[in-house]
This record gives C-alpha cells, sequence and structure tokens, in this order.
C-alpha cells in the first residue's frame, strides 16, 4: 500500500504550525512552505476551495491516512445517523492505530501503525494488524506478553501518557478500553472539520 514517503516536517511548514505537537519542530522557527520562497508564501490569499483542501489535508495527515481511505471513511460518517462532522472524527479516532496511539504505546501515529501491523497489539484478547481496524465501546486493547512487545510500550514511556476521557487505561497490565465515544472536546483545536464536510459537499 503506498504511503508518503515525504518528510513529515514539509507538511507542518505548508500548514504553519506542527500538527503532532513536537516540541522541535522546524515550523516552530519557520512558520511558511519549505523553499527559497517560502517567506514570500507565508501572508499569500487564499481561494475558499484552498481554506477546504488544506482543512482537510490536516486532518488526513494527522490520522497518517491515504487519501481513498479518508474519503470511504467520510462517506460512512454520511450514512450514518446524527452530526456528520462529529461522526467523522469518531470514526477516525476510534481506528486501531489511533488508540495505541492514544494509551502513549508508541511516541507517533506512524509509529503506532508499525506496531499494529508488527501484530504487536491485541484487542479482545486476539492479535490484529489491520491499523484502520475500527473500535467500539467496551473494546480492549492491550500490548501483547512479549518482552520485545513491552519494551517497545516502555520506551514510549505509556505510563505517563496523557490519555483521553473516553479511554480507560491500566498502566500495570499494558491494557486500555474504550469507556465511550469521543466528544469534541477531545479532538485538537485546530481541527477544522466543517470545512471538510463542505469540501465533500462540492
Amino acid at each position: 500500500m503506498a504511503t508518503y514517503r515525504g518528510r513529515k516536517t514539509d507538511i507542518c511548514r505548508t500548514v504553519g504550525y506542527d500538527i503532532w505537537g513536537r516540541p522541535k519542530s522546524p515550523a516552530s522557527k519557520r512558520a511558511y512552505p519549505a523553499g527559497q520562497h517560502g517567506p514570500n508564501l507565508k501572508d499569500r490569499r487564499q481561494s475558499e476551495y484552498g481554506e477546504q483542501l488544506l482543512a482537510k489535508q490536516v486532518i488526513r495527515r494527522y490520522y497518517n491516512m491515504l487519501e481513498k481511505q479518508f474519503a470511504n471513511t467520510f462517506k460512512k460518517a454520511q450514512r450514518m445517523s446524527g452530526n456528520t462532522s462529529l461522526n467523522f472524527l469518531r470514526l477516525l479516532e476510534l481506528r486501531l492505530a489511533t488508540a495505541v496511539w492514544r494509551l502513549g504505546y508508541a511516541k507517533t501515529i506512524f509509529q503506532a501503525r508499525q506496531m499494529v501491523n508488527h501484530c504487536h497489539i491485541l484487542v479482545n484478547g486476539r492479535v490484529v494488524n489491520i491499523p484502520s481496524f475500527q473500535l467500539k465501546v467496551g473494546d480492549e486493547i492491550q500490548v501483547r506478553d512479549r518482552e520485545v512487545s513491552r519494551t517497545m510500550a516502555r520506551s514510549s514511556h505509556f505510563e505517563g501518557a496523557a490519555v483521553p476521557a473516553y479511554l480507560e487505561s491500566d498502566v500495570q497490565n499494558f491494557r486500555g478500553k474504550v469507556s465511550s465515544l469521543p466528544e469534541r472536546e477531545d479532538f485538537p483545536k485546530f481541527f477544522q472539520e466543517q470545512q471538510v464536510v463542505e469540501y465533500y459537499a462540492r
């Protein structure tokens, strides 16, 4: 499957801030696109379409997803009852790779995807190696009881992770549980999900 092979710092510099919250990101000092013309582009006006596209790309990159995956997830959210934008964010947040990252077993969403792919994670006691696996309320996520798997979690210092309210963390047993559906306050404030809805409504 295709993955983004470019520099992740370039994504943040295009946006103007670090979307993953890394303190040493170059975007914190150079909040403009990379390249010799970058400083001249930071105050460039964008069209309405450009703003919608950028909002979509920010969320897509944040969750490390491919374009087709992202669009299919939005279509699924449209078919659900309730608020489309909130349903969309919930589907993204309840992906297995995202939960592994939120529980602190991986330092980044990229490492979390790799951990799932390499069979280091259990869901309800069974190995799941699909990063996009959709979790439900009540599902348990656990690091496999193997030295290599648990060493990876320890190296990420998961004990001190800021676990969101919709997850319960059992640090001693390397286990977490989806206790409720995430609400809007559980997502980054810079998400502009309504812009994404308008983008796909064109």
